[in-house]
């Protein structure tokens, strides 16, 4: 593998006009940027952290209620089993930098603001709206946020919402997700 990585990186030397590309400077680059990828996957306890979880039904509004926390049920990622299915909360294993994730659809002339919180303060803010018209809206959130082991992160509703539902189904979903960076 070394050899066929060598040989490219020497490819891209002279594709690029730099015929001084010596072997060791070659392989000492393509060791430093494996040791890079392989740190990245991996946390400082060499531990992975991931989670994605969605909604399995639709959402009736008339369910909804001011910071009721999103219960995101079904769950297809939990590396580090820092999701918790029956509360909708994220509780990080340690300390990090985390990117968290949001998607909320709102169908049917219905609408609700979505907060995400850490330790219930509002990081984030989206607005899924499709109130003035019947078809479906969707909003996302991307956060980052530097949690420390223990910290609390949840998608919520916020002060306003109405409607009819929010929508997770076979043509959209509900989802909360989020990842250790570093």
């Amino acid at each position: 593998m070394l050899k066929s990585l060598s040989f490219f990186f020497l490819s891209l030397c002279f594709a690029y006009g730099n015929e001084s590309c010596g072997r060791k400077e070659m392989e000492d680059t393509i060791c430093s940027l494996c040791g890079q990828r392989s740190g990245s996957q991996t946390t400082g306890s060499g531990k992975q952290i991931a989670f994605y979880a969605y909604m399995s039904n639709n959402v009736q509004i008339k369910t909804l209620s001011k910071h009721k926390i999103f219960v995101y049920d079904r769950v297809e990622t939990n590396i580090g089993n820092g999701y918790d299915a029956k509360s909708g909360k994220f509780i990080a294993p340690e300390s990090g930098v985390y990117v968290i994730h949001s998607t909320t659809v709102s169908y049917d002339r219905s609408y609700s603001i979505i907060e995400i919180v850490q330790n219930d303060v509002i990081k984030d803010i989206a607005l899924a709206d499709s109130y003035s018209h019947g078809d479906r809206d969707s909003s996302s959130t991307l956060t980052i946020l530097n949690l420390k082991k223990g910290d609390v992160v949840n998608a919520r509703v916020g002060p306003t919402y109405g409607g009819h539902y929010l929508e997770s189904n076979i043509y959209a979903r509900m989802s909360f997700s989020g990842f250790k960076l570093m």
